[in-house]
C-alpha cells in the first residue's frame, strides 16, 4: 500500500496551479483570492472567492461569493490565450441604503469568455467577463417604517451580468 501512494500522488503534484487576484474587484473594495488548477492539456478548474464590508455614510455593505469554474482552453499551451467557461456560484450579502435594506442569497449560472496574456514564466493577465442567469431570494424591506420580514419577500430568475475581471495570476507550477 505505501509503495502506491508516491503512484497515486504524482499527477497531483505535476498539475499547473496558479493563484490569482482580480484588480476590478479590489477597485470596489472587495479583497478576493483565487486558484485554477489544470485538470488536463485543455481544461482548468478555477476557483475564486470575494467578499467585502464597506460603510460610507448612509451606505452599508457586505458581501460573500464564491464561484467555481470549468474552462476549456483553446491554446496547446494551458492557461494561455482564449478560453471559454461554465460557472456557477452563490453570494450572501446586506445592502443598506439610507432607509431601505436587502438582505438574502443568490444562485447563478452562466457562460465564460477571457483571455489571458502571458508576461512571463510566472506571470500573466487575465481580462474575463462572464453573463448569465441568476435568482436571489431576499427580505427588501424599508427599515425606517417597517419591521425585518421573517421569510424572504422577494425572489425572482433574472438574466445579468455575472463576471468582469482584470486578474493578476502566479503561475506556482
Amino acid at each position: 500500500m505505501s509503495l502506491l501512494l508516491p503512484v497515486v500522488a504524482a499527477p497531483v503534484w505535476a498539475q499547473r496551479v496558479s493563484v490569482k487576484t482580480n484588480a476590478l474587484y479590489w477597485a470596489t473594495a472587495s479583497p478576493n483570492l483565487g486558484a485554477e488548477f489544470r485538470l488536463n492539456r485543455h481544461l482548468t478548474l478555477n476557483l475564486e472567492a470575494m467578499g467585502n464590508k464597506l460603510h460610507i455614510s448612509d451606505y452599508d455593505t457586505r458581501v460573500l461569493g464564491f464561484t467555481p469554474e470549468v474552462r476549456y482552453w483553446f491554446s496547446a499551451r494551458p492557461q494561455a490565450g482564449h478560453f471559454l467557461g461554465l460557472m456557477g456560484g452563490m453570494a450572501d450579502y446586506n445592502i443598506e441604503d439610507h432607509t431601505k435594506v436587502y438582505k438574502g442569497d443568490a444562485y447563478f449560472v452562466g457562460p465564460t469568455y477571457g483571455y489571458s496574456f502571458v508576461l512571463g514564466r510566472h506571470w500573466s493577465l487575465e481580462a474575463t467577463i462572464g453573463v448569465g442567469a441568476m435568482r436571489y431570494r431576499q427580505k427588501r424591506y424599508d427599515s425606517a417604517i417597517e419591521e425585518a420580514p421573517r421569510e424572504p419577500n422577494d425572489s425572482k430568475w433574472i438574466a445579468a451580468p455575472l463576471k468582469l475581471g482584470l486578474s493578476f495570476v502566479y503561475i506556482i507550477k
